[in-house]
């Protein structure tokens, strides 16, 4: 009886523990990797344009064309889930914009990681108080092994905004 005990015990706790899995997708993950520095732009020796190349260049928008163009509102990007599934062979990501339900905008997912940037575009759909992204299916055998980053951006014709970055382990 007390063999049948221990293996109940030891049965139970592995089931219990194998579950933490769901709720700790990325354990392997030690931090953020650096985003990939770009090189700062020089200015080029070219001469300053003269009077008369001024004059070929395009004019300046008129105060009521400026008007028009209304700088986008800032949205707010949740990634809710970026979890690697070897099973499937794919890297899933589950974005939403919260408190903003509009149709017409674009979620494009951005992957970093060992030197490595991979994006998709995805569409999005509008939902009671929501705006979620299509669900966001990155094949594995594109991306590289280790630690990596992930950010969704959505964009609209009235909205903009970034995600938090988002730490990944492929398998």
């Amino acid at each position: 009886m007390p063999k049948f005990r221990i293996l109940l015990i030891a049965t139970l706790s592995s089931l219990l523990l194998s579950g933490c899995s769901v709720f700790y997708p990325n354990w392997g993950a030690t931090g953020l990797p650096e985003e990939p520095q770009t090189p700062s732009v020089s200015q080029s020796a070219e001469p300053e344009p003269t009077s008369t190349e001024t004059a070929d260049a395009e004019p300046e928008p008129s105060a009521s064309e400026t008007e028009t163009t209304k700088p986008k509102l800032t949205a707010e990007v949740i990634i809710l889930m970026a979890v690697a599934e070897p099973e499937y062979g794919v890297l899933t990501v589950v974005a939403q914009v919260p408190n903003l339900s509009e149709s017409g905008g674009k979620c494009t997912f951005r992957f970093l990681g060992n030197n490595v940037e991979k994006t998709l575009q995805v569409k999005s759909e509008p939902s009671s108080d929501y705006t979620q992204c299509f669900p966001i299916e990155f094949p594995l055998a594109d991306l590289p092994k280790g630690n990596g980053v992930v950010t969704v951006t959505y964009e609209s014709d009235r909205h903009s905004g970034v995600s938090a970055a988002t730490s990944v382990v492929i398998p």
